[in-house]
């Protein structure tokens, strides 16, 4: 744990992860509580709820490598200063608008969403030493899975009390003090040692090429086939963890129990964060692809279940491996590419978990619809479980062939 002392010691550190929990907290919550709204406020049915979610889905998407290639050219400040604006206007007007109206503003905002994932962790990896950013990262899980549980269980209570369209315009409100506040810290969101210029092709012959194509060759380092394996199993991830949310409320309804779904489901968070705490203090770091087939395996467990408490625990031990099996991928990722591209890599990261995490609601309904919520929890690890041991046999293949290729 001295590793975990050491790092929150550093101001960077412990003021970027505050700041970025104030807007990722109700940025989390504005899912459900808009979903609520739809249905509750606009009198409209849940296919128009969900069609509200599937569009910031797809906007936030789109938005993730954009957003994070403008970190690498343009800076934290240049990049957050549009969202805070947009980002305000959008969440602020919305709620008190029609279907379509707010359907277009949802949009615009998930296009123009915080970087609630590059930047904090550009800045985290910015200001620790290489021998703790596994560390770092695994501390920022920890903070995303507490702000998971907090966002939407918090929001939905205000929902409840003060309606859903002042609850919407203040998880934007709070989303911009957040904001504003990393802003005005401005931390580095690159190491200066790393900003240098790159090697001269006289100091790495094998690299020789004119400028302009280094240069761009160096931008896109991240598309090889290790990262591109490393990314699929990220969706595979997002695919196992989408599966278990959307399985999970079909289950307790299912065991007459939908009381429950809340904490069963903050059983799997809790999890997650414990999983995330013990593989940030560990000597070195594990496989992404490995860690895939764990978090895959144990997901599956949940389908003997027969009780919320005994889904809850099992819900448990598959979360031990989620908040690792996240740090390793952007940990691998972000090595295979210049420090100028992290950005770019990161936000990848992060749409490739919304894709898969997409990808889970229609097929694994279909499943249960067809054959019974045990199928949900099956289908989300086995399938997870078997694209990590295909990533795997990968990685394998491709440290084979580096040495004949020299």
């Amino acid at each position: 744990m001295r590793g975990y002392r050491d790092v929150i010691a550093i101001r960077e550190v412990w003021a970027t992860l505050l700041l970025s929990s104030l807007i990722r907290i109700p940025i989390f919550s504005l899912g459900i509580v808009m979903s609520v709204h739809v249905v509750s406020s606009l009198h409209l049915d849940y296919v128009r709820a969900g069609a509200v979610t599937t569009v910031v889905t797809v906007a936030s998407m789109i938005s993730g490598p954009w957003r994070g290639g403008m970190v690498d050219r343009r800076g934290l400040r240049r990049t957050m200063f549009p969202s805070l604006i947009v980002t305000t206007l959008t969440w602020g007007l919305s709620p008190w608008l029609g279907y379509f109206p707010l359907l277009a503003l949802c949009a615009i905002g998930g296009l123009w969403n915080y970087p609630i994932f590059t930047i904090p962790r550009q800045v985290l990896m910015a200001a620790v030493p290489a021998s703790r950013r596994r560390a770092v990262l695994s501390l920022d899980s920890v903070t995303v899975e507490i702000c998971y549980m907090i966002g939407p269980t918090v929001a939905i209570i205000a929902a409840t009390a003060i309606g859903t369209q002042i609850t919407i315009t203040a998880c934007g409100f709070i989303a911009t003090i957040g904001a504003a506040g990393l802003m005005i810290l401005n931390p580095a969101t690159k190491d200066p040692s790393e900003t240098g210029p790159a090697p001269s092709a006289a100091q790495n012959p094998s690299s020789a090429a004119p400028v302009g194509q280094t240069a761009h060759n160096r931008k896109m380092a991240w598309l090889s086939p290790r990262s591109a394996s490393i990314l699929l199993a990220v969706i595979a991830a997002g695919f196992c963890l989408g599966g278990i949310e959307l399985t999970t409320v079909a289950a307790m309804r299912s065991m007459g129990h939908p009381e429950a779904i809340g904490w069963v489901l903050a059983a799997s968070g809790l999890g997650s964060a414990v999983g995330g705490v013990m593989y940030g203090s560990l000597p070195r770091g594990a496989s992404t692809a490995l860690l895939l087939i764990f978090l895959g395996s144990t997901s599956a467990l949940p389908a003997i279940s027969s009780t919320p408490a005994s889904t809850a625990i099992l819900l448990f031990v598959g979360g031990v491996f989620c908040a690792p099996t996240i740090t390793s991928s952007i940990d691998a990722l972000t090595d295979l590419v210049p420090p100028d591209s992290r950005g770019t890599i990161i936000g990848w990261q992060g749409s490739c978990l919304n894709a898969g995490t997409a990808m889970a609601a229609p097929l694994i309904g279909a499943v249960m619809d067809s054959h019974g919520w045990q199928w949900g929890f099956l289908l989300a690890g086995i399938s997870s479980a078997i694209i990590g041991v295909i990533v795997w046999a990968t990685a394998k293949v491709l440290r084979k062939r580096r040495p004949c290729d020299r």
